[in-house]
Parts: C-alpha cells; sequence; structure tokens
C-alpha cells in the first residue's frame, strides 16, 4: 500500500495548502474489498413480481433510474468542497460522486505562457474512464467562447490517446475524448473537463497533456422586438456573425404552452459549430427557464427548412410585459499564440479497482421484442453499468424507465449499445448510471430492479393502407392497427402529399415514419414531427404525426405505417437482486 499512502499524503498536504488541517478520515480499503468478497461469493435466490405504473415515450432515447447495489460500500472521506464549488458538475455526478467519496487524485500542475494560466487541478479514473478536471485564466472579465487548436493527451511513450486539433476534429472523436468548460463568474476562469473512455492500464502509469493556440469567440447580444402574443412568423434582419436573418413563430400548444420556434439563415456558417445562436428570454435582468427541452434541428418555417431550434416556455409568463428577449450569436474574436505544456503526471487507480466489482446475474427477461438477458451488474466509483443481451438487434428491454431501487433512492442514467455481436446472437445494451454524491450504502441494503411502463415495438408494419381520390381537400379514413382505431388524414398542398395519423386511443404510440408503395418501391415519407413531439412538452397525451411526400404525383396510392410502439401504461416489473 505503499503507493497508496503517497496517494492519501498528497490529499492531506492539498488541504493543508488550502487553510484545512487534513484530520479526515479515510477509507478502509480492506474493509471494503471484504463486502467485495463476501458479495461475490453470495448466491442469493432471485424473486420476480409484478406491478404497475404508466407510459412509454415516443422516442428511443429512454432516461433511465438506478441506485447502486449493496457491494459498493461508500466509507467516508473528506469532501474536496472547494472542487463542487467552481466546477459545474451538472452533467458529471458520477465524477463528483467519486471525488467526494475519496476517489480524486489531485495533480496541480499548471504552465503560463502569454498571460494564460492552463491547470490541471484532480483527476478521476476508473475501469469506466478518465476524466481531467482543469482551468483556464485568460485574463478575460467577461465571458467569452475559447477553443484550443491543438489538445493532445498522450502515455509516457508520446502515444497518442486523443488528438483534437480543431472543435470539428473533437466532435468526430468522442470515443478517443473530448473537453468542454465553461466560465465561473467568481473567479473569473473557465473550469472544464477532459473525458476519455480510455482508463489507467494496471494500478499507475505517467501521462501527458499540452494544449496549444487559443482561439476566442465574443458573444453578441441582439435585442429583438418579439410578439408571444402573435402566430404570424417574424422576421428579423441580423447580418453580422454570418447570418442573415431570423425567423421566429410562437405556436400555441396544450396546458397553457407556447412552443417557440426559430431557424436561423447563414451566409458563413462557420462559426455555427462552435457558437450555436440562441434566443433568450429574460425578466428583471434574469433567464426565464423553459418548461420543456430544447431541440434544434432543421425546422421548417413558412415552407421553407433551416437549421433552428424549438422549445416550450409558459404561454402566460411569455405574455407578461416585463419579458424581453434576445438573440446571441457568436463571432470570431481574438488569438492566442503559445502552448502550454503541463509535461508528465502520474495517473493511479489503485482505490478505484479495490472499490469495483463486476456481479454476474444471467436473469431473463421475455417480452414480444424477442426477450433479453441480465448479465452483469459493473460497479465502479463515478458509474454502474448493467449489461443486457437482447436476442433482436436494437431492441432493449421493452419499458420506458428501468430503475434499481435502495433504500429509496433513485440515479438517473442512459442506455448505449455496444454494436458487437453478444453470445445471444444480437446486440448488447448497456444501460450506464452515474452514482450520486449524496448516496451512502450499507452492506444489507435491498435491491429491486424495477422495470416500469412496458410497450411494444412494432417496426416494419406492412398493411397497406388505401388513399383514395387525393385532393387538395382533406380527407380522413379510420383503420383498424393490432385493434386501435387510427385516424388518416391525407390531403395536398403546395404540390406535396402531407399524411397524418392519430388515434384516440393513446396506448397506440402514433408512427412518426410512414412510407408509400409506388410498384416495389418503398417511398419514405419526410418526417414532420408534430408541433411537441420533438420538443417532448406534451407527448404523454399526443400521438400525432405528419409526414410529407415531396412532388407527389397521383391521385391515390398505398401508405404503410413504418414503426410504432404500443404503449401498456399500466403494467410494469419488479426484480429482486437482494
Amino acid at each position: 500500500m505503499g503507493d497508496l499512502e503517497k496517494r492519501i499524503n498528497g490529499i492531506t498536504k492539498l488541504f493543508q495548502q488550502l487553510g484545512d488541517e487534513g484530520n479526515h478520515s479515510y477509507p478502509d480499503f480492506e474493509a471494503m474489498w471484504m463486502w467485495i468478497e463476501a458479495a461475490r461469493n453470495e448466491q442469493d435466490d432471485r424473486r420476480i413480481s409484478a406491478a404497475s405504473l404508466q407510459m412509454r415515450p415516443l422516442f428511443h432515447g429512454r432516461r433511465l433510474a438506478v441506485l447502486s447495489v449493496a457491494v459498493f460500500v461508500l466509507l467516508a472521506t473528506p469532501v474536496l468542497a472547494y472542487i463542487t464549488e467552481k466546477w459545474d458538475f451538472n452533467n458529471h455526478q458520477g465524477v463528483e460522486s467519486a471525488i467526494q467519496h475519496g476517489f480524486g487524485q489531485p495533480i496541480n500542475k499548471k504552465v503560463t505562457n502569454s498571460s494564460v494560466t492552463f491547470a490541471i487541478d484532480t483527476a478521476v479514473s476508473d475501469d469506466n474512464g478518465t476524466t481531467l478536471l482543469y482551468s483556464l485564466n485568460t485574463g478575460d472579465r467577461q465571458e467569452r467562447k475559447w477553443i484550443f487548436d491543438q489538445f493532445d493527451f498522450k502515455d509516457s511513450k508520446g502515444n497518442f490517446i486523443a488528438h483534437l486539433d480543431d472543435v470539428q476534429k473533437m466532435q468526430m472523436h468522442w470515443g478517443k475524448g473530448y473537453y468542454s468548460h465553461a466560465w465561473d463568474e467568481e473567479t473569473q476562469t473557465y473550469n472544464g473537463f477532459f473525458e476519455t473512455p480510455w482508463t489507467v492500464p494496471g494500478n499507475e502509469t505517467d501521462m501527458q497533456l499540452s494544449v496549444r493556440g487559443l482561439q476566442a469567440y465574443d458573444y453578441v447580444h441582439v435585442p429583438i422586438a418579439l410578439d408571444p402574443s402573435k402566430t404570424e412568423v417574424q422576421t428579423f434582419p441580423i447580418h453580422g456573425g454570418g447570418i442573415k436573418e431570423l425567423k421566429v413563430q410562437f405556436v400555441e400548444g396544450r396546458k397553457e404552452q407556447v412552443l417557440l420556434k426559430y431557424t436561423v439563415s447563414y451566409t458563413d456558417d462557420s462559426n455555427f459549430n462552435i457558437v450555436g445562436p440562441q434566443i433568450v428570454v429574460k425578466k428583471g435582468g434574469k433567464k426565464v427557464d423553459r418548461t420543456g427541452y430544447k431541440m434544434t434541428d432543421y425546422i421548417e418555417i413558412e415552407g421553407h427548412t433551416e437549421w433552428g431550434a424549438q422549445e416550450g416556455y409558459n404561454l402566460g409568463e411569455l405574455l407578461q410585459g416585463s419579458n424581453s428577449f434576445e438573440f446571441v450569436y457568436g463571432v470570431k474574436g481574438s488569438y492566442i499564440e503559445g502552448e502550454w505544456n503541463i509535461g508528465m503526471f502520474t495517473l493511479n487507480k489503485e482505490k478505484a479497482l479495490q472499490a469495483s466489482v463486476t456481479h454476474d446475474m444471467n436473469i431473463p427477461i421475455r417480452s414480444a421484442q424477442g426477450g433479453s438477458i441480465l448479465r452483469k451488474l459493473i460497479i465502479r466509483p463515478t458509474a454502474m453499468k448493467v449489461e443486457v443481451d437482447n436476442k433482436n438487434g436494437f431492441s432493449g428491454l421493452p419499458y420506458q424507465s428501468v430503475s434499481l431501487l435502495v433504500n429509496g433512492h433513485k440515479l438517473e442514467g442512459e442506455e448505449t449499445w455496444d454494436y458487437a455481436n453478444s453470445p445471444l446472437g444480437a446486440y448488447r445494451s448497456v444501460y450506464a448510471f452515474s452514482t450520486s454524491p449524496d448516496l451512502r450504502l450499507t452492506a444489507d441494503a435491498p435491491v429491486e430492479l424495477l422495470l416500469e411502463h412496458k410497450f411494444e415495438e412494432i417496426r416494419d408494419y406492412n398493411k397497406l393502407i388505401k388513399l383514395t381520390h387525393i385532393t387538395e381537400q382533406k380527407k380522413e379514413t379510420l383503420v383498424n392497427v393490432e385493434g386501435y382505431p387510427v385516424k388518416v388524414t391525407y390531403y395536398m398542398k403546395d404540390g406535396d402529399l402531407y399524411v397524418e395519423n392519430e388515434s384516440e386511443n393513446l396506448e397506440y404510440s402514433g408512427a412518426s415514419q410512414t412510407y408509400i408503395k409506388q410498384e416495389n418501391e418503398r417511398i419514405y415519407g419526410e418526417v414532420l414531427f408534430y408541433q411537441w413531439e420533438k420538443n417532448w412538452v406534451d407527448w404523454r397525451n399526443s400521438n400525432k404525426f405528419m409526414n410529407v411526400y415531396r412532388g407527389f404525383k397521383g391521385t391515390e396510392t398505398e401508405l404503410c405505417l413504418f414503426s410504432f410502439d404500443i404503449r401498456h401504461w399500466d403494467q410494469n416489473l419488479k426484480i429482486k437482486l437482494q
């Protein structure tokens, strides 16, 4: 444990530098390992029970919630409070949890060049990957966007782990690593994270980090006289930052909600991927929060499709006269030449390894999609993962919500895909769950897997729906789809065929994608999401989708609903793991 003692001494010294006496208790790793070994040898009977709940979204990205297993015992450790005050861990809860529970490794190396200081503060490394917490002091007094020309993370022999030479290349190499930083008004610095799935081979290794060149992008705030009471399109000439004009439209929705849609037309879009333009709503100088998620995509306004966004707000709040609207975009600013070479430093994951375990489960989950098997539960300081083998490719667990319950806590996570064939002969999905800083576990905590809101995926549904007498006049036909009454509405507009589908029974999710058959060829429609579907504001109470077939010729055709879900909102499943 000599190396481990060195790391503990390093943390103690860090606290002394920060005015802390360093009198803290540290994990008893021998005791922790004993708990892990005991849990590994335990052979519990697993019982399955069913309960009830509701809903499945119309989207494939499933939000999850989870709690840790009893074998992962987090003992009292010093909390690096100064880090949590400087860095925004909103999307890095697992890293924050690892640091607060003693798995952060102080690096404390910095270099200054051209009056700019670049520093590596702390590292977190386990078998999930490696994260470096860094800071950048450029001397700014207000926020700008800074991009490195080059960001190099290498091993001791000079082999690249991640080589990011501009923002476009950075976005293309998420599998190797990426960085991001945010402005901290109080300290007038940028604090950020470099993350990579690469992990330390063995217990310890030496690494190198250097960055080169800094390009600034300045934010331009343009007041715009938006009237949220108008439903017609409002157009604003911009003529700055490569932007020609901004088009905005308010669409009234249900439950006092309003959808703010806007598109941007460019003369030069080179800055777009770096500083995405946006509309900011303010009241009394403070930003007004959205009531739903923001979606950026190609948006159609007045028949023209441009890159833009749509987001939901409370209509009553927007109609208040005290609100103001700003259009914010970026322009290229100053450039700082130079290199900031941190040099060699040591990464160690010995502590993380002693708090890690892989638990084999092999529990079958049967479903209409062919079934799945819960293979493994993988426990790491930053996150847990559940590996699931699925009989049918790209079909995961048939539930909208997946969680592990321990003492009433839930931790949110996401589903990802491993595209290599699994032993089951199809694809493996991995449910990743960040650990929580406020979660303290005990060895006897009950653990249940909770699968909520069952659904059935219907793919490549090939029953034909005849559309006849197609004109500009809207026509409706009612069809039976898997026992659900589905209304299909179709009509011509400006030389294009528009087709809508919806049902009064919300168990039918709606078919986002349809196609028509012309001889033996499938012609897929362009998906025009109904106003709320991609905004995720009111999708629970809607199943209406629209497709458009550009330049359609003829007066009749055959339509297929390519894919949809049947949502069994009152069905769920509990599996007792301990």
